[in-house]
C-alpha cells in the first residue's frame, strides 16, 4: 500500500511521501511541477508552461527545457511508486489530484469550515479552526519558485493568508482580546501599508481598549497616507467605524462586527460600444452602485485627456441598459461672457435648477457631470443644497481633474455614499484594442502605444493622424509626430511661467525621476529649489520615491519636442544628466533598493540605445538587504551555489569563502531572512599557486591579464567571480539589476582598477550586453568549465572615455520602426 504524499506550498514548496521528502530539483524545475500542481486535473499546454515560466523572455530552448524537467520529474516520481502522477495528451501534462494531499487545499478547508463555526455562533470553534489553518503557514507560499505563473499563484495564497489573519482578529475582538490584537496589529500594517480592514480592525482594538484618541490619530494618519499613495479616501467601513468613535455614540463592543466573509457578485458587464475601450473597474464599481439602489456620489479623477468624457459616455449607455433616467452636463461648455468667472457659475447653477425641476420626483435617476473642476465655485451650494433636492435614490458621477474636496469626506452627511476612481494610463493590450477599432493600419500601432503611454486623448490623436497617412500615401512622418507633440503639450502642460521652468519641465522629462541637486546640477545659477518646489505643484508631475516623475505621455512629448527644436541644447542636457547618474547617482547606490532605482534611471537615460533596457528591469521590487558573510553562511552560500551551477562552482565557492570571505555580499530577504542571491568581487594584485590550484578559472583570467600588462604597482584586477541567483537564471531582475549597479560602480569608481572580469554561466543571454558594454570574451577560456568569462582593459579604454561611448545611439537612435521616429533630412 503506498503511502500517503502530501504537497507543501504555504511556504518553501515541498514533497513528502510517508517519512521521505523528495528533493523537488532547482527552482526552475519546481516551477514547473507547481505550475502543474496548481492546475491538477486539468491538462496544462507545454506553451502554457513556458509562458509560466518565462513569460515575454522565454529562450528558443524553451520548449527542449520544459520537456527535460518533465522527464526528470517523472523519475523522480517514480521511484516513489508514482509512475502515472503525470500524464501527457496532445503537448500538454497534467498532474493527477488523487495521489497528493496538498496543504493549502488544508488551509482552504480550515478557513471554510471556520466561517461554518461563526455563522452557528460558535465563535471559540471558529478561532481555533482558523488558528489551525494558518498554523500550516512556513513562510512565503512558493517561496523561491521563480516565474510569472508562481508569482501570481503566490500573490492569491497570500491575500488568502491575510483575510484569514483579518478574520481570526476580529473573531478575537468578539471575545474581548482588544489590547493583544491592539499589540499585534501594526506589524501587520508595517507589512500591509495600504490594507484598509488592518486599519478598521486596529481602530476597534484601540477604542474597545479606552484609547480614544490613539484611534483618531490613527485614521488621520491612514487619511493621510492613502490621499498621498492612491490619491483616495478611507472607504466606507473604515470611515464609518472613524465617524460612531468621534462622536463615540456607540459602546465599543457595539462596534465590532460580525465576522462575514464577503459574498460579492462580479457584475455582468454589457460588451463596451465598437469605440469605447477599457475602464472595466471604473464601470464595475458604477454598476455597484446601481445595484444598491440607494443615493450616492461616484467621483471619477484623472488628467487632462484620460478619457473621462468618453467614460461618463459608456456610463451613460450602462445605466441606460438598466432602465435609469440618465441626465449628462458638462460644465466646460456653458455659457458665459467673456472673462466673466461669475456669469460662468450663474450659468451653470441655471442649468443645474433646470434639471432638477424636470427631474423632480423621477426614478432612478443617474446625473453625469463632466469638469466637475469648473464647479468649484458653486461646491458648497452643490453638496448642501442641490444634491439634497434630487431623488432619494439618484446616483451622480461627477468627472474631473481632482477629486472631492475635504469638505465631501468629512461631511457626516455623505459619510458611506461616495467612491473614489482615479483613472490609470490604458494597458498595452487596451491601447493596441483602441486603435484597432479606430481603423489604424497594424504597421503603426506599436509606435503609437509606445508613444502614447495608455493616454487615451494622445492614442485617439495619433490614431487619427495615422489613419490620414495611411489614406493619404504616406506624407511627412515628421511633420505628423510634431503636430501629435505640439497638441498634447498645449493640453497637458500648457505655458510655463518661464524659460527656465520651462527648461526645468525638460530635464524633469528626460530623466527617470528628478531631485533638486540633478535640477542644481543641469541649472546651476541658484533657481533649483525654486523650480522643484514649482515641479511638484504640478498637476502632471507625481512624487515618487526616488524624486519626481512626469507621467509617460507627457515625458515622451516634451522630450520629441526638444530634440527637434534644440538639438544642441538636447544633447548637452543629455550629457549632463548621464554623467550624474553615473557618477553621484552610481557612487551612492549602496543599498539594493537604491542600486535598483540607479540601474533603471541609466537604462531609461540609454533607452535609445536598444541593448541596455533589455537587460534591466522596469517594474517590480525585491525586499532583500545586502549583507557580509559569516561563517555560519557558509554551508548555506556552498549549497545554493551547487544547486544553481553545480559542483565545480561549488567547489569554488568554498574555497573562496575560506580564504576571502570579505569578498563575498550576500542578499537576503527581510523578511524571511533567506539567502536570495550572492556575488563574489576578488580584489587580486597577485595569484598564489594554491589559489591557482583550488580555482583554475581564476587562472585562466590571471593568464589574460598577464598576456595584456604587466599590472603597476598599487594596482589591481577586480573579478566577478560568483554571481548567484537561482531565482532569476533565465532573465533580468531586480536581484540581477542589483548585481549591474554593483559592477558599473567598481568599473568606474573603485580606485587603482586596472582590468576586470565577469563570470556567468549564461553567456548566449549576457553576451550582446557585454559587447555593447565593450567587454571582450576569453575565447581561449578552457572547455571543461561552463562559464562565459568576459574582460576589460580600465588602463586602454579608461571609465572617462567607456561612459561616453554610444551617445550618438542613445541621443538619435531609433527605438522602434513607426510613427513617431526620427526622420533623415
Amino acid at each position: 500500500m503506498l503511502l500517503p504524499c502530501r504537497f507543501t506550498i504555504l511556504g518553501p514548496p515541498g514533497l513528502a511521501c510517508g517519512d521521505t521528502r523528495l528533493d523537488l530539483g532547482t527552482p526552475q524545475q519546481q516551477a514547473v511541477l507547481m505550475l502543474l500542481l496548481a492546475n491538477s486535473g486539468s491538462f496544462v499546454r507545454i506553451g502554457e508552461v513556458i509562458d509560466g515560466l518565462w513569460g515575454e523572455h522565454a529562450p528558443a530552448t524553451g520548449e527542449a527545457v520544459v520537456r527535460t524537467y518533465i522527464s526528470r520529474l517523472r523519475r523522480l516520481l517514480s521511484a516513489h511508486g508514482l509512475d502515472a502522477a503525470i500524464s501527457s495528451r496532445s503537448g500538454g501534462y497534467m498532474l493527477d489530484p488523487a495521489l497528493f494531499a496538498v496543504d493549502a487545499m488544508e488551509f482552504a478547508e480550515l478557513l471554510e469550515a471556520s466561517r461554518q463555526e461563526r455563522e452557528e455562533g460558535h465563535v471559540p470553534g471558529a478561532v481555533k479552526l482558523l488558528e489551525q489553518a494558518l498554523a500550516l503557514w512556513t513562510g512565503t507560499a512558493l517561496a523561491g519558485v521563480p516565474g510569472e505563473a508562481a508569482e501570481r499563484e503566490r500573490f492569491r495564497l497570500e491575500r488568502l493568508r491575510l483575510v484569514a489573519v483579518q478574520e481570526l482578529l476580529r473573531l478575537r475582538l468578539e471575545r474581548g482580546e482588544h489590547a493583544e490584537v491592539a499589540a499585534e496589529v501594526p506589524l501587520l500594517i508595517e507589512r500591509n501599508r495600504l490594507e484598509e480592514p488592518l486599519y478598521e480592525i486596529y481602530l476597534l482594538a484601540l477604542y474597545a481598549g479606552g484609547r480614544r484618541a490613539e484611534a483618531l490619530e490613527v485614521y488621520r494618519m491612514v487619511y493621510d497616507l492613502l490621499g498621498k499613495e492612491l490619491g483616495v479616501s478611507p472607504g466606507p467601513r473604515l470611515r464609518a467605524v472613524h465617524d460612531r468613535i468621534l462622536r463615540a455614540e456607540a459602546d465599543p463592543d457595539e462596534l465590532a462586527p460580525r465576522v462575514e466573509p464577503p459574498a460579492r457578485r462580479e457584475p455582468s458587464l454589457r460588451p463596451a460600444g465598437a469605440r469605447f475601450v477599457g475602464r472595466a473597474a471604473e464601470r464595475a464599481a458604477f454598476l455597484d452602485l446601481l445595484e444598491q439602489d440607494r443615493p450616492g456620489v461616484l467621483f471619477v479623477r484623472g488628467p487632462a485627456g484620460s478619457g473621462k468624457s468618453a467614460l461618463l459616455g459608456q456610463l451613460a449607455d450602462d445605466a441606460a441598459a438598466e432602465g435609469r433616467t440618465v441626465r449628462r452636463l458638462d460644465a466646460s461648455t456653458a455659457r458665459r461672457a467673456p472673462d466673466s468667472a461669475a456669469s460662468h457659475a450663474a450659468g451653470l447653477r441655471e442649468r443645474l435648477e433646470r434639471c432638477a425641476e424636470e427631474l423632480a420626483g423621477a426614478a432612478g435617476l443617474v446625473l453625469l457631470v463632466d469638469a466637475f473642476e469648473k464647479l468649484a465655485e458653486l461646491e458648497p451650494w452643490l453638496r448642501d443644497d442641490y444634491l439634497r433636492r434630487l431623488p432619494a435614490d439618484a446616483l451622480i458621477v461627477a468627472a474631473g481633474r481632482t477629486g472631492p474636496s475635504a469638505a465631501w469626506l468629512t461631511d457626516p452627511a455623505w459619510s458611506g455614499t461616495i467612491v473614489i476612481r482615479h483613472l490609470e494610463p490604458l494597458t498595452t493590450a487596451e491601447s493596441t484594442a483602441l486603435l484597432e477599432a479606430r481603423g489604424v493600419e497594424p504597421g503603426l500601432r506599436p509606435s503609437i502605444v509606445d508613444f502614447a503611454a495608455g493616454h487615451p486623448f494622445t492614442l485617439s490623436l495619433a490614431a487619427e493622424v495615422g489613419r490620414s497617412m495611411s489614406a493619404t500615401g504616406q506624407p511627412a512622418r515628421r511633420e505628423a509626430a510634431r503636430h501629435v507633440v505640439d497638441t498634447v503639450l498645449a493640453l497637458l502642460a500648457g505655458d510655463a511661467p518661464s524659460d527656465l521652468h520651462r527648461r526645468a519641465l525638460h530635464v524633469s522629462a528626460h530623466a527617470r525621476h528628478t531631485t533638486e541637486d540633478l535640477l542644481a546640477t543641469v541649472l546651476p545659477d541658484g533657481s533649483a529649489p525654486e523650480l522643484f518646489d514649482w515641479l511638484r505643484t504640478q498637476p502632471y508631475v507625481e512624487t515618487a520615491a526616488h524624486g519626481l516623475d512626469v507621467g509617460g505621455v507627457l515625458r515622451e512629448a516634451l522630450d520629441h519636442h526638444l530634440r527637434w527644436r534644440d538639438p544642441v541644447g538636447y544633447e548637452r542636457m543629455h550629457r549632463t544628466i548621464r554623467h550624474y547618474a553615473m557618477g553621484e547617482l552610481l557612487r551612492g547606490a549602496r543599498d539594493p533598493h537604491a542600486s535598483v532605482a540607479v540601474m533603471r534611471t541609466i537604462s531609461h537615460l540609454r533607452r535609445r540605445g536598444g541593448v541596455l533596457s533589455r537587460y534591466v528591469s522596469q517594474v517590480g521590487e525585491e525586499d532583500v538587504r545586502a549583507c557580509e558573510v559569516t561563517p555560519a553562511d557558509h554551508d548555506e552560500v556552498v549549497a545554493m551555489a551547487r544547486e544553481s551551477q553545480g559542483e565545480l562552482t561549488a567547489a569554488s565557492v568554498r574555497f573562496w569563502l575560506e580564504r576571502r570571505p570579505e569578498a563575498f555580499t550576500l542578499l537576503r530577504s527581510r523578511g524571511s531572512d533567506r539567502l536570495r542571491a550572492y556575488l563574489t568581487w576578488l580584489t587580486l594584485r597577485r595569484l598564489e599557486p594554491d589559489e591557482l590550484d583550488a580555482d583554475p578559472v581564476v587562472g585562466e583570467i590571471w593568464h589574460d591579464v598577464s598576456r595584456r600588462m604587466a599590472l603597476p604597482q598599487g594596482a589591481h584586477v577586480g573579478i566577478a567571480r560568483h554571481l548567484i541567483c537561482p531565482a532569476f537564471e533565465a532573465k533580468p531582475s531586480p536581484i540581477t539589476d542589483v548585481f549591474q549597479a554593483w559592477m558599473l560602480r567598481r568599473w568606474l569608481h573603485e580606485p587603482g582598477l586596472a582590468a576586470s572580469y565577469l563570470l556567468v554561466a549564461n553567456g548566449q543571454l549576457w553576451r550582446p550586453l557585454m559587447a555593447y558594454l565593450g567587454q571582450y570574451e576569453l575565447t581561449q577560456a578552457g572547455a571543461d568549465h561552463p562559464y562565459a568569462i568576459f574582460g576589460h582593459d580600465w588602463f586602454a579604454d579608461p571609465p572617462e572615455v567607456w561612459r561616453d561611448r554610444h551617445l550618438d545611439e542613445e541621443l538619435w537612435g531609433e527605438r522602434r520602426p513607426g510613427l513617431f521616429v526620427r526622420q533623415e533630412g
